[in-house]
């Protein structure tokens, strides 16, 4: 095969895999529970603190760069210092309202995109993943639901932008970030990836059928 289709194939692949990703994270959002409901079962992931800790480390060994990142951008909250406590405040003060679903994971919604000094429409889903150990904040999604084409294109960009500023070029992009591509087909996905010896982060954009614009920003440490 030529290295042209090489590579064509090869973005296809990523762009699949990514929104085949995202498409099971929004089975876990409040847009995805009807789904789930009608497929005639409950949340697939039930683990203890411990073993979601030990998925996240092992995805974090087998994902981090070699150089360690300049900063680590989490939507202004700090990943291996803060805690539920210091969450819980920042709620109290956004006046965001946040549950502990379980020991290790706090759960907001429509949260306003300023109360994470931000801007763009509403985080409808912002987790929190802390390790059982330390108690220390080491993984962070933040969900933004039903955005148009032209929505989920400049969101992306704002922080794709924002990132380039304190990181760089990314890692790895496959799709397109443009509010046509995205809003022509099915699963069409944009996604841009960092990928540090302590910091990885996942910037994302998928078109769910019947739901719209899905965008993710996932970021994780990737110390041990």
């Amino acid at each position: 095969m030529k290295r042209a289709q090489l590579k064509k194939v090869a973005l296809y692949t990523a762009s699949v895999l990514a929104g085949l990703t995202l498409l099971i994270g929004l089975l876990h959002t409040k847009a995805g529970r009807p789904l789930l409901a009608r497929l005639g079962v409950g949340c697939p992931v039930k683990a203890s603190p411990e073993a979601v800790e030990a998925a996240r480390l092992n995805a974090a060994r087998t994902l981090r760069g070699t150089e360690a990142a300049a900063s680590r951008p989490a939507l202004g909250f700090a990943l291996d210092s803060m805690t539920p406590t210091d969450v819980k405040a920042w709620a109290a003060q956004k006046n965001v309202s946040c549950d502990e679903l379980r020991v290790g994971l706090t759960r907001c919604t429509d949260v306003p995109s300023i109360a994470v000094g931000s801007t763009g429409p509403a985080i409808h889903q912002l987790d929190f993943g802390f390790a059982p150990a330390t108690e220390r904040l080491v993984n962070i999604s933040a969900w933004r639901n039903g955005m148009t084409g032209a929505a989920a294109a400049a969101q992306l960009t704002v922080v794709v932008d924002k990132m380039r500023e304190q990181l760089g070029a990314p890692t790895h992009e496959a799709g397109s970030r443009t509010a046509g591509y995205l809003a022509s087909g099915a699963m069409h996905t944009a996604i841009v990836e960092y990928r540090f010896k302590d910091y990885i982060a996942d910037l994302s954009a998928t078109n769910i059928p019947g739901h719209g614009l899905l965008m993710r920003e996932h970021y994780m440490s990737a110390r041990d």
